[in-house]
């Protein structure tokens, strides 16, 4: 797994009113992966490493409701493989609202 695998993974994550995906529609600030040492057998041979999922992303409205959707949807896509055990997600106030 690696930073530009992240990326293509958001791809898969949509805009809530537009429906467009969140890379397109560039909200996606950074990703960064870094392993976790501290994810069940972390240290054991044979086990797959696990990374925490670091980004930073553009709410894409000021609707709370929406962002918090929003922030579902990127998590669930993320915690569902296998290899990310954790998420850190910062959320950035919109630039341009959509209500």
């Amino acid at each position: 797994m690696t930073d530009s695998d992240l990326l293509a993974l958001l791809r898969d994550c949509y805009h809530p009113v537009l429906r467009r995906n969140i890379v397109d529609l560039d909200l996606v600030r950074s990703v960064t992966l870094t392993p976790d040492r501290e994810a069940p057998g972390a240290n054991s041979p044979g086990v797959p490493q696990k990374f925490i999922a670091h980004l930073t992303l553009i709410a894409p409205t000021s609707d709370d409701t929406a962002n918090a959707h929003f922030r579902a949807q990127v998590e669930n896509r993320l915690l569902g493989l296998p290899t990310i055990s954790r998420v850190d997600l910062t959320i950035l106030p919109a630039l341009f609202p959509i209500l």
